[in-house]
């Protein structure tokens, strides 16, 4: 297996490609993962070669993408570290103490709808490179990368094959439940930490709830642990990959 690994600009966003197909081959499928707050853009990027290490079928179908959030945090303090909105740290720590959810479940971050858009545009744009449609898209991230995805995907009316979120939580919610429910639903894979310290248990439950009653067909792995992705929940993703 011959790795290659390029950075491009798809849409507005710069984005780190991987995959393991022969010079001229399109993918069958077109795996978008999304970095959390803070994080670099790369974050995730192992993911792909790890995945398609093990598995042969991956590695013949599967063309990886991780975009880069637009907001840099190297002016804030943290060098190298990416954002897809600002978050007030103070306020959330706030909302876990008092544990007073709806303050979380019920705001529309600012800069998150400019953000999701950004996102649905490299969607589009790393679709038409592979020459692929939304059947052969999965979409995903970690944490807030898990929100900007679940908006992208409620606000552009995407239907991916696939919808993957690692420790994200209920945001926007009058408007989600709204697009929710016009929305076809799609099969969403969702993870979450009991002792999730960052964004509680409780509001990603909600979004679970939400997605299920509007026709989304979800399964949700909770864990026992933090604000992470365990191997077992890597491991039902890398299944999910595998399958046609």
């Amino acid at each position: 297996m011959s790795l290659k690994s390029s950075r491009q600009q798809l849409g507005p966003l710069r984005c780190r490609v991987i995959d393991a197909l022969p010079i001229g081959q399109t993918p069958q499928k077109l795996v978008i993962l999304n970095h959390g707050f803070g994080a670099p853009g790369d974050d995730l990027a192992d993911f792909g070669p790890m995945m398609m290490e093990s598995s042969d079928t991956i590695a013949a179908t599967c063309r990886f993408v991780f975009p880069e959030a637009p907001i840099d945090l190297g002016p804030m303090g943290m060098p190298g570290g990416r954002a897809w909105w600002p978050i007030n740290m103070a306020k959330l720590a706030e909302i876990n103490e008092t544990r007073d959810f709806d303050q979380l479940t019920q705001l529309e971050p600012p800069g998150m709808k400019e953000a999701s858009q950004m996102l649905g545009e490299t969607i589009k744009a790393a679709l038409a490179a592979a020459d692929l449609d939304q059947s052969s898209l999965v979409l995903g991230g970690f944490s807030q990368g898990a929100m900007v995805s679940t908006c992208v995907t409620l606000t552009e009316g995407l239907n991916p094959r696939l919808l993957v979120l690692f420790s994200g939580t209920l945001l926007n919610r009058g408007e989600w439940l709204r697009l929710a429910t016009e929305h076809p639903g799609c099969v969403v894979l969702q993870s979450h930490g009991r002792q999730d310290s960052i964004l509680p248990l409780a509001p990603a439950i909600q979004l679970k709830d939400l997605l299920s009653a509007a026709g989304f067909m979800v399964e949700f792995i909770e864990f026992n642990g933090p604000h992470t992705i365990p191997m077992n929940v890597l491991q039902r993703f890398q299944q999910s990959l595998d399958e046609p």
